[in-house]
């Protein structure tokens, strides 16, 4: 988890970014309440939902996104996400978000287990990751090359797992959480590296009409078990 994400300390959240939009956009229905974010980083997201209403908590592993994290005002825990339980009891949070954190996660059913167990029966899970099987992902392996967010080493993205929707969809339903809305972020009808949604805002649209095409899989999950 701490690959090279020591640099994302800085970072701050840009709202061109469709996934960052289309985020928050399934919270939207969501009552206010306590809210974790797992893998904070350096908590501009978390700052960016508390501002929104939410009494948001994180759980980060690397002590440079921590001290980001509690410098934006984010009540921010050190857990190893790879070995360690949440610190917090069973049903603590009305809703969770981890976004772009699983794929960096060696053993992301122990991770979603412990998510489920924190999480309000009937309370709702929003997780994004990269879409192994985006259209720009199915070409280059079409053409033998390798696929984009991968790599052989933990350096660069630190990616340690890779998701189509249907194994994300599977893999949650395992652990108790029924997916409710799946969309992408943007469909990649050129290479990223040529055009991407911050330069062209209408390609939003299409990860909605194609989501599994799509460079990035957004889900909204409830936990089974009750009603809000």
């Amino acid at each position: 988890m701490t690959c090279a994400r020591t640099d994302y300390a800085a970072h701050r959240i840009d709202l061109r970014e469709s996934r960052i939009r289309k985020l928050l956009r399934l919270l939207e229905s969501e009552p206010r309440g306590r809210l974790l974010d797992v893998g904070c980083a350096g908590g501009e997201l978390a700052a960016l939902l508390t501002a929104r209403g939410w009494r948001v908590q994180g759980a980060e592993t690397e002590p440079a996104l921590l001290d980001a994290a509690r410098a934006r005002g984010i009540e921010a825990r050190a857990v190893d996400l790879d070995r360690a339980p949440l610190p917090w009891p069973d049903g603590a949070f009305d809703a969770v978000v981890a976004a772009e954190v699983i794929e960096h996660v060696v053993d992301t059913d122990r991770l979603l287990a412990e998510i489920a167990r924190v999480l309000h029966p009937g309370g709702a899970l929003i997780v994004t990751t990269p879409n192994l099987a985006s259209l720009e992902n199915r070409l280059r392996l079409l053409l033998g090359r390798y696929p984009m967010w991968m790599d052989v080493g933990v350096n660069g993205a630190g990616h340690l797992r890779y998701y189509t929707p249907r194994m994300l969809r599977h893999q949650l339903a395992r652990h108790g959480l029924s997916v409710e809305r799946h969309v992408g972020n943007w469909v990649p009808l050129l290479p990223q590296r040529l055009l991407d949604d911050r330069r062209a805002p209408w390609l939003a649209v299409t990860g909605d009409w194609w989501p599994s095409l799509a460079m990035g899989i957004l889900m909204k999950a409830r936990r089974v078990g009750g009603a809000r």
